[in-house]
């Protein structure tokens, strides 16, 4: 098995902050290295393999919270918390606990008498003593699991023949690493201030029943140390603005628009000028959606412009991009894994020719935008290493974690929430094939043409998944309908396009059937480059890997023009509207 050179020993580890972080650090540092390195040598149970690898991560987290509604302030807060994880491997690097899925621990997790050692709340005030003492009962409890489930895969595996002879894990050498800022401030005066003004836009339009503004700002800094002696120091900054409004149209459909914007630090979210007018905007078109017509079902050319053609990427293309590994189950079969198109695809053609795609995970800004998912060291403490992933529509390389799979077997440091997960990627095309915005509208056009179609369709607007399940669900108490099938999307800002250049907004759509494979239908691209930031649903689903539920994701793209798609209309049933007008806009 190749491994990577045990001399390879990165150094750059300089913190350029004041002498009470470098302090506090480096107690931090030494009580994590102190209680690893006796885990490692004392803990063990009679007759029960010992840990052969052991990871600290010990998180320190300082989030700021404001929501506004129809300009009243409904939430404001900051909340400072330090949380601990430990990760434990039982076995040896061919044969360990990992990548075997128990249904029970998978959804419920630990019983209740058992010491949590994922996300594990810390004392705020955390000196030497006190974070051994975590460390040693978050290590006992994540020990005494891990030697469950190894005995479980053993079990499991013991009267079958396994064709999946991959190791479990690959080593790395001795590194110590750091990616660290200073953190900016929040001015949490002026953001509520703002959130109110924001907000109070939509007391403007009696068709919008429910609103929200929420901004969060939620810095943390990560140490990190395991076994094999690498370690790195990592600063992590998020700042984003989501803006919700809801509404229902007379047949009772649920309608919804949002805006997003994400960056680094608060101080690179767009001015006051462009939010107001991002807001009113959204506001206009929802309320012009309440009266606009159902689009019947409808298949042919379609043309994904700026926000939609990143989500549609982000959902149906990117998370094939990342090298998943078949998890082992109870019943001794491994389940295959979602999102696996390319698994065995490098060197096939995945595109058209004229397309290619880098991952560029050290990119920190498209122009004036700040890119969410730049990140210099992954979660294993592998530097990031920007990849060819496609190079004239031919697969060249997958994004990958330590978890070897059988065309990856080395990381190339995208580890991001438990898993190989993409992080920033760019989309290109060879200089024929990119369009200007009218070029484009003619292509579609003409295509429509042939075919004998009265109007083809623009999608401007998809719905994220991160907004639909946490703040559309919040807000509708969870009656929204949403795309519930594979390759199933839903489409917030639809418009027909008739052969005079009108467009018509139509309400109540589906973009379906979108998959790996529909990307091969990219007829051309547009000539201008959109820079999108937002929450991606993570390759490998967090019931499997144990990490986050939604990671900061970045695409750079062009407009996508689609030989033929599928638009189906919503056909649920919905709710009676209120019998009342909303009482803001009632006249007294």
């Amino acid at each position: 098995m190749r491994t990577l050179s045990p001399f390879l020993v990165l150094v750059v580890f300089a913190l350029a902050s004041s002498e009470s972080v470098f302090a506090q650090t480096q107690e931090y540092m030494r009580a994590m290295r102190d209680e690893l390195q006796r885990s490692l040598r004392e803990l063990r149970l009679p007759s029960l393999e010992k840990p052969y690898y052991i990871q600290y991560l010990l998180s320190d987290n300082d989030a700021y919270t404001v929501k506004a509604s129809f300009g009243s302030l409904t939430e404001s807060r900051q909340s400072r918390d330090k949380r601990a994880t430990v990760s434990l491997r039982v076995g040896s690097l061919q044969f360990d606990n990992t990548n075997f899925f128990d249904p029970a621990l998978g959804f419920f997790g630990s019983s209740d008498d058992e010491e949590r050692f994922k996300s594990r709340s810390l004392p705020n005030e955390l000196d030497y003593t006190t974070l051994r003492r975590e460390l040693w009962l978050a290590t006992d409890a994540a020990y005494k699991q891990s030697a469950e489930l190894f005995a479980k895969k053993q079990a499991a595996l013991k009267n079958r023949v396994r064709l999946d002879t991959l190791p479990d894990f690959t080593t790395l050498a001795p590194a110590t690493l750091a990616d660290t800022v200073a953190i900016p401030s929040f001015d949490a005066p002026a953001f509520e201030k703002l959130a109110m003004e924001l907000s109070a836009i939509f007391k403007e339009f009696p068709a919008i029943a429910l609103s929200s503004v929420a901004i969060e700002y939620v810095p943390h800094r990560d140490y990190f140390i395991n076994t094999e002696g690498r370690e790195y120091v990592r600063t992590e900054l998020l700042c984003g603005i989501e803006i919700t409004a809801i509404s229902q149209a007379k047949d009772g459909m649920p309608l919804a628009q949002v805006y997003s914007t994400y960056s680094k630090t608060p101080q690179g979210l767009p001015t006051r000028d462009s939010l107001v007018k991002a807001t009113r905007v959204i506001a206009e078109r929802l309320a012009a959606a309440v009266s606009a017509p159902l689009l019947p079902a409808y298949s042919g050319p379609v043309l994904f412009e700026d926000q939609a053609a990143a989500e549609i990427f982000l959902q149906a293309f990117a998370p094939n991009c990342a090298t998943q590994r078949a998890p082992v189950t109870e019943r001794g079969i491994s389940d295959s894994p979602q999102n696996a198109a390319f698994q065995n695809k490098i060197g096939a053609r995945v595109l058209p020719e004229f397309m290619s795609i880098q991952a560029l995970p050290k990119l920190a800004n498209a122009g004036a935008t700040q890119l969410i998912g730049a990140y210099l060291i992954d979660d294993d403490g592998v530097p990031a290493e920007t990849l060819q992933l496609v190079r004239n529509g031919y697969l060249k390389a997958l994004m990958s974690s330590r978890a070897p799979t059988r065309r990856v077997k080395l990381s190339n440091g995208h580890n991001r929430g438990g898993a190989a997960m993409f992080s920033t990627m760019e989309i290109s095309a060879t200089k024929e094939r990119t369009l200007p915005k009218n070029k484009l509208r003619e292509r579609m056009m003409q295509l429509c043409k042939d075919r004998e179609l009265p109007y083809g369709i623009i999608v401007r607007k998809i719905l994220n998944p991160n907004i639909l399940m946490t703040t559309l669900y919040n807000i509708t108490e969870g009656d929204f309908p949403f795309a519930r099938t594979p390759g199933q999307m839903s489409a917030l800002e639809v418009y027909k396009v008739f052969p005079n250049g009108k467009e018509e907004l139509v309400r109540g759509c589906d973009v379906a059937g979108m998959t790996a494979q529909t990307f091969k239908d990219i007829l051309a691209l547009g000539d201008r480059k959109f820079a999108y930031n937002c929450y991606a649903l993570p390759v490998t689903p967090s019931f499997y890997s144990g990490g986050a539920q939604f990671l900061a994701s970045s695409v750079i793209i062009p407009s996508l023009l689609f030989e033929d798609v599928e638009i189906r209309p919503i056909e649920d049933d919905f709710t009676k509207p209120p019998i009342l007008p909303h009482p803001f806009f009632t006249k007294k």
